[in-house]
Order: C-alpha cells, then sequence, then structure tokens
C-alpha cells in the first residue's frame, strides 16, 4: 500500500501489487494455434464443432477433427446360432459410417481454415488422449452425449475422461 496526494491535497491511499514478472500482452496470452475436436457424429459433437470452428477462426488455427472406431463386440446366445455377419463386417461397417460423419463433418468447415481429419481405432478416450497429447494440441473440443442410466453406472463419458487423461485444455460444449 501507498498513499499518494491528490490536486486539493487530499491523501489517497493506492493499492499496488508487486509483479516479479512483465504481464503479457493479451496476444502472447495463451494463444490457440491447433485445435482436436474429438468427433463422433452425436448432437453434442455437431455443437462442439461449431464452437472448434468459431475457436480455430478467431484463433486462426489448425483444426484436426479426429473420431474413433471403437472394436465390436458380439454377443452370443444359446446354442448354435449362425450369424450373417462377422467381426471384421461389422468393424467396416462401423468404419465406414464413421468416416461419412467426418467427411460431413469437414464439409462444414469454411474454407478458410485449415482442417484436418484423422480415423483411429481402439478406445476412445485413450486415443484421443494420446493424439492430443502426441500431436501438440492446444485445445481438445468435445461435445458429451447425454447421459443414460447405464452410461451414469458403467462409467463418465469420453469427454469426462478426457479431462481428466489430457495434459491440455479440454473444452466441454454442452449439445442442444
Amino acid at each position: 500500500m501507498s498513499t499518494a496526494f491528490d490536486l486539493t491535497g487530499r491523501v489517497i491511499t493506492m493499492l499496488a501489487e508487486v509483479v516479479r514478472r512483465p504481464v503479457p500482452e493479451a496476444a502472447e496470452r495463451r494463444a490457440v494455434h491447433r485445435v482436436l475436436l474429438a468427433f463422433d457424429g452425436s448432437p453434442g459433437a455437431w455443437a462442439a464443432l461449431d464452437q472448434a470452428i468459431a475457436i480455430a477462426d478467431a484463433q486462426r488455427a489448425l483444426l484436426t477433427i479426429a473420431a474413433v472406431v471403437s472394436e465390436p463386440t458380439v454377443w452370443i446366445g444359446f446354442g448354435p446360432l449362425g450369424m450373417p455377419f462377422t467381426r471384421e463386417t461389422l468393424r467396416q461397417d462401423l468404419e465406414r459410417d464413421m468416416q461419412q460423419k467426418l467427411a460431413a463433418a469437414r464439409d462444414e468447415v469454411p474454407a478458410t481454415i485449415s482442417v484436418t481429419t484423422r480415423l483411429l481405432h481402439g478406445r476412445a478416450a485413450r486415443r484421443l488422449a494420446e493424439l492430443a497429447d502426441s500431436g501438440d494440441y492446444d485445445l481438445v473440443v468435445a461435445g458429451p452425449r447425454r447421459a443414460g442410466l447405464m452410461r451414469r453406472m458403467l462409467g463418465g463419458s469420453v469427454t469426462h475422461s478426457l479431462l481428466t487423461r489430457c495434459s491440455t485444455s479440454v473444452l466441454a460444449v454442452k449439445g442442444i
């Protein structure tokens, strides 16, 4: 605290904080150069896409849209049962569906934004966190799905897992 006098001679008490390092300018504060969007085609993911586009446009950042195809699980019933599909055909169908969703998302990005897409395989939270940490991303944007009773009982969402796994900042965008 320091004291000073105003023009009329009254004593003014001022609070001052000692700053040991220079205060960064607004442009230097956490510039975002690379944005990773976790995309699965859900309504929350589309809302997150809009937010990621706005951030990438405002910051002139590179945008990567990533989706994960998980391994299909096949439930086996009782007795001999002939299935019209195999694990491989299920995986191919899931991969084709996700590629279509990635293409639709990529088509929504304006031409002024540099965008790439990545199709990953495995557990979504683990693979997206690995990509975020290995790709020098400044921000991960994700749109959580609505959590049903089973999801709440069995564990959190991919977005919640990204918040705990990623060493980079994560923005969770609530869907409509």
